[in-house]
């Protein structure tokens, strides 16, 4: 344990005594964030934010309550159980086509970052072949199954032409294909690596990458976001600036980071028992990582076009303009603070070197 804990202040990973002062701190501002299965690569900048002392740096400590699934999540936080989301934009585009203003002021991942497979064994020519299958998603609603729906719709199939099965992330989603409960997994990192290394899936459709995503979606679909109720980011402008800026550090931490000190910050128990895994599972989501947190408009846009187009109930509403779902102004005061230019709403993927 020493070791290990040497080895990260050694690597900057851990500033330990600022976090221990920060968590000690009597005025620390308390806030709850609900997120759907935070052990995932598609949270990893959370997952950062935290075990660096970037939001404790922030005077905030912030409880985080994981669930099955971004749906799940998202029901928390309308429930009044959390402040916040770590989750999909597309369930803020969701919600406001209902009239339920929430807003998201920081991104985690510039693509959709999910992927999709199948068991072996399955054909799989075009979506059109899922018809009749049992698909997994972290929980319906959430972000996969956003993604599961729009495959159908582009390929001629109707919603109910398939069987949605919740199965979670992780351990839960590998278990689930592994034990043959389901045909085909729309899913995250490291589940879908895990899965394709077994033999047990193999993988036809990821969004991970820019290609991929554009392959899928004809544009970067901005997904994993932070989010909550735009008259909660009004009343405590102050907790979402701090927020931000942990998130913005986390951010920039991962882009200068080694393959092994992001392997190093996190929880023993995310690689599942397998670090090569775990690592080769890093290297597939890292196309996906927001650079610096700014909330692209053109592909909030897209996101909402591409709903329009499936879900009966946001085509049916009334058009509303997209550039209420977001609020970069958090996001640009923070890069102001690390010295670094606002992408001015664009936000950059990291390059793979």
């Amino acid at each position: 344990m020493m070791s290990r804990r040497r080895a990260l202040v050694g690597l900057g990973l851990v500033p330990l005594f600022a976090c221990r002062a920060a968590r000690a701190r009597s005025d620390a501002r308390k806030v709850s964030l609900a997120v759907g299965g935070k052990a995932a690569l598609f949270y990893l900048p959370l997952t950062l934010a935290e075990r660096l002392g970037y939001f404790a740096a922030e005077g905030l400590q912030v409880k985080i309550l994981d669930f099955a699934g971004g749906a799940k999540a998202l029901q928390a936080m309308m429930g009044g159980s959390a402040d916040f989301v770590s989750g999909g934009i597309d369930h803020v585009l969701t919600l406001r086509a209902r009239g339920q203003k929430l807003q998201s002021f920081v991104l985690q991942t510039a693509t959709t970052s999910i992927a999709l497979g199948v068991a072996r064994g399955r054909t799989f020519r075009s979506a059109a072949d899922l018809a009749g299958m049992k698909v997994g998603v972290t929980a319906p609603g959430s972000s996969t199954h956003m993604v599961v729906n729009h495959l159908l719709t582009a390929a001629g199939l109707r919603a109910d032409d398939v069987s949605i099965i919740g199965v979670g992330t992780g351990p839960a989603a590998v278990a689930a294909m592994k034990a043959g409960h389901i045909d085909a997994l729309a899913n995250v990192e490291p589940a879908i690596t895990i899965l394709k290394r077994s033999g047990a899936m193999n993988v036809v459709v990821e969004t991970m990458s820019e290609r991929g995503c554009r392959q899928v979606f004809g544009e970067l679909l901005p997904v994993g976001s932070l989010y909550t109720r735009e008259a909660f980011i009004r009343q405590n402008p102050a907790i979402v600036q701090g927020l931000t800026n942990a998130m913005v550090k986390a951010l920039l931490w991962l882009q200068k980071a080694t393959p092994q000190q992001v392997l190093q910050a996190v929880p023993a128990q995310y690689a599942m028992g397998d670090p090569a895994v775990y690592l080769a599972a890093y290297q597939r989501s890292r196309p996906g990582y927001s650079r610096d947190g700014s909330i692209p408009a053109a592909g909030v846009a897209a996101l909402y076009e591409a709903l329009r187009r499936f879900d009966p109930a946001v085509r049916a509403a009334p058009e509303f303009d997209v550039g209420q779902a977001f609020d970069n102004r958090f996001v640009q005061q923070a890069l102001k603070g690390t010295g670094q230019a606002s992408s001015d709403g664009a936000s950059r993927v990291i390059a793979i070197s």
